[in-house]
């Protein structure tokens, strides 16, 4: 079932679900958006950064998005809080090392919550459900789901049946929830037994040790266990020859359990890590190690003469089992790394581009294009080899991608001016089912457009694709001449450019 505003809906609670696939035993994440948003140090950075609230702007403003909060009610700037809470971290080890995807249900367990300052309109949010759903599985699949639908306590339950999420690593069922109230409204969602007990206690209840230790004002909460086989898997061998790092061993594989905390304030942001060990002898002998690391960085650093200033303000401090290790960043600390990333304030056009050094898709340039065989959307192949002697220019794209849907129209039209025996525009679109990118580009008004299927990625992996959109301009004799990694408003007229120069050679 990968119906749109479905999809919509399990992308406002389902981001970090998967994240390590770890109910608070073992995974928990949390993070407080509203005292966040309104904090003094959230004001600065979207003051340094007006390119994040862009970012925000562009999601809502998309026409599906604003469909849906029409709708439903559901709008980002109400929401509250969101939490993620998780079991099966060993079952995830066991699966990786037998080379597999871990059990979603079986083997793993979540529940995912997210809480909004406003009321929602769930009728709304049920009829989206089920008229996407019905659009795509056919009305059977609707009753069979509305069938599921059941309510207590001013709390509505709807059950989505494994079969119809699509999704081979799923064994289980999934349950959404939904209930409002004076002080808001909590939607739900995840692994029917967690879910339950999620309401039943009222709240999610992480019992992590670390978490006593983190900052008590904190907006962003991690926290994780690490069983002590971690230790034993490949690739965490260390050299007992040598004594820092037999030292650094004996450290680490004492850890259990690791926390992260971010505390959004006034003027500052403060970030702190910590580490909590089997016992304080660990926890001694690995602040020990982290103290001396901090140390030799701090004076590498001091001795080229190009030390940040919020290195020498981290601090380390051993407290029983745990280690903690925390800094405030400061407004001058975002200049200082602006500046050392190369980058300054954003002058005319904002350009939102994936940064050029070290990215894999950059070997490309210069080298023959790898081969690609995909089927298009209207049936017939594409076949990259019989187009030589014309510039190919592929874009890689989805349609969930914003900055993808506004490069399209730019492509669409810089290639277009160009004669078709000479230029070809491809959209290689990664991972979606034939009928949502026909139902997207009829919305767009986009039928002209060629889109190759690349339902696996394998075009994407042949051409190193890591963040999308990514457009790959190929010359005449085949080989790769420009890769272009992200969206920036004058995307199009720099097209233009690049394909004259190659047409003039």
């Amino acid at each position: 079932m990968k119906s749109r505003y479905l999809s919509l809906l399990l992308l406002c609670l389902t981001p970090f679900a998967f994240l390590s696939g770890q109910p608070s035993e073992d995974f928990s994440f949390r993070i407080d958006v509203s005292s966040m948003r309104e904090s003094g140090f959230m004001k600065l950075l979207e003051e340094k950064f007006p390119q994040a609230k862009m970012l925000m702007d562009q999601a809502e403003q998309d026409e599906d998005f604003k469909e849906f909060t029409k709708l439903t009610g559901i709008k980002l700037e109400d929401m509250e809080s969101f939490e993620v809470s998780a079991t099966g971290v060993d079952k995830v080890m066991a699966a990786q090392a037998q080379g597999r995807e871990p059990k979603m249900g079986s083997e793993v367990g979540f529940v995912v919550v997210a809480k909004t300052k406003s009321k929602v309109n769930f009728d709304a949010v049920m009829k989206l459900m089920m008229n996407s759903l019905e659009e795509e599985e056919g009305p059977e699949a609707r009753k069979k789901v509305e069938g599921t639908r059941k309510s207590k306590g001013g709390t509505t339950y709807l059950t989505l049946p494994k079969e119809l999420l699509d999704d081979p690593n799923i064994d289980s069922d999934m349950l959404v929830s939904m209930s409002s109230g004076d002080k808001g409204s909590v939607l739900a969602f995840g692994v029917p037994a967690q879910v339950m007990a999620y309401h039943e206690k009222g709240k999610l209840d992480p019992s992590f040790a670390c978490l006593s230790v983190l900052a008590k004002d904190r907006q962003v909460t991690f926290a994780m266990n690490v069983p002590p086989s971690v230790w034993t898997q490949p690739g965490m061998d260390f050299d007992q020859q040598n004594p820092l790092m037999a030292g650094l061993a004996n450290a680490v594989k004492g850890i259990r359990e690791v926390g992260f905390s971010v505390s959004f304030r006034e003027k500052t942001l403060g970030m702190e890590v910590c580490l909590n060990c089997v016992d304080a002898q660990s926890a001694l002998g690995l602040w020990t190690v982290a103290q001396g690391g901090l140390g030799m960085a701090q004076l590498a650093a001091s001795q080229e003469g190009q030390a940040p200033a919020i290195l020498n303000r981290i601090k380390t401090q051993a407290l029983e089992k745990n280690v903690l290790v925390k800094v405030e960043v400061l407004s001058s600390d975002l200049d200082e790394f602006a500046r050392m990333a190369g980058l300054g304030e954003p002058e005319g056009d904002f350009e939102i581009e994936a940064p050029a050094p070290e990215r894999a898709s950059d070997s490309l340039v210069g080298s023959p294009a790898p081969s690609v065989k995909a089927n298009l959307l209207d049936g017939t192949e594409f076949d990259l080899s019989k187009h030589k002697g014309k510039v190919v220019v592929l874009d890689f794209w989805a349609t969930w991608c914003g900055p993808c849907v506004r490069a399209l129209p730019e492509l669409m039209e810089a290639t277009s001016s160009f004669p078709k025996n000479k230029v070809a525009f491809i959209a290689v679109n990664q991972g979606e089912k034939p009928k949502q990118i026909k139902k997207f580009l009829k919305q767009k008004k986009w039928e002209s457009l060629s889109v190759a299927l690349d339902p696996r990625s394998v075009a994407g992996k042949s051409f190193k694709v890591e963040g999308i959109p990514q457009t790959v301009i190929i010359d005449k004799q085949g080989k790769v001449r420009h890769v272009h990694v992200g969206f920036s408003p004058n995307i199009g007229n720099r097209l233009k450019k690049e394909i004259q120069a190659l047409l003039s050679e």
